[in-house]
């Protein structure tokens, strides 16, 4: 039996870890630290925090725990978590947001997603913005797209992290494209049969191409940049770069950018 205090709905939680969901919330303890250590703060007891592609693990990491927060509002595609949420979560710190935005994995019937893409929420009123599994899977035109529409929702000195998959080997191991490592260029091994083309593609290449739709019969599983085209892709959306970090246990690799 689960010890946690706030529980969610197996069907309702996504990600690799929904079906272990208090490993699920372990992990979004571990983000949460990720992120703070990331920022320079002890925590988000004095901070407006919007979650992006939400999920529940945030909001459960933060409930079980009892960690400090200001003000949190959580965004997804899925309407019957945010409804779960909207209905069960009683705490006043906490909102929730349905957005009907295309995406081929999660929302191949939702409305395009374009820089003029408006949420529900007043403009520059977020000390801080995460996207975790969300830059994971979308196309170039959705990862651009993206960042200008949120650009409005930050506050001036605010930051914003996403988590995304960049097509490199990592010394740490932790990356998508590690676990393929030996069958990289011969690409022998059956999961890698359904993409086989692209990997010898790659191989002979110069280097890894800007991106890679790495599952074909699962569109957008796995949205896989070049290093350069992840960093090209932020020029000219009101975002500069802080940093690109390399995977870690809970997290592929992240990004780091402030407004300007």
């Amino acid at each position: 039996m689960s010890g946690l205090v706030f529980k969610v709905p197996q069907e309702l939680r996504r990600g690799n870890k929904r079906y272990n969901e208090e490993k699920s919330v372990a992990q979004g303890v571990e983000l949460i630290q990720l992120m703070c250590r990331n920022f320079g703060i002890a925590d988000f007891g004095n901070s407006s925090l919007l979650d992006m592609g939400c999920g529940c693990k945030l909001v459960q990491a933060i409930l079980d725990r009892k960690l400090p927060l200001g003000r949190y509002v959580g965004v997804d595609v899925f309407p019957d978590l945010i409804n779960f949420l909207n209905t069960n979560v009683a705490d006043p710190r906490f909102s929730f947001h349905v957005y009907n935005t295309h995406n081929e994995m999660y929302n191949p019937h939702g409305e395009p997603l374009s820089a003029n893409t408006r949420l529900p929420l007043d403009e520059h009123s977020f000390d801080f913005i995460c996207l975790f599994s969300v830059f994971t899977h979308l196309a170039p035109h959705d990862y651009v797209a993206m960042l200008k529409m949120l650009r409005r929702y930050i506050k001036p000195g605010g930051r914003m992290i996403f988590s995304l998959f960049v097509n490199e080997l990592t010394p740490g191991g932790h990356g998508h494209v590690d676990k393929y490592n030996k069958d990289w260029k011969s690409a022998q091994d059956n999961r890698l049969e359904q993409h086989k083309e692209a990997f010898i593609a790659a191989a002979k290449a110069d280097g890894p191409p800007d991106f890679l739709d790495f599952y074909p019969t699962q569109p957008l599983k796995c949205a896989l940049y070049s290093r350069e085209n992840a960093i090209r892709l932020v020029e000219n959306t009101g975002w500069e770069i802080e940093s690109l970090n390399d995977p870690e246990e809970c997290i592929q690799h992240y990004m780091i950018c402030k407004p300007v």
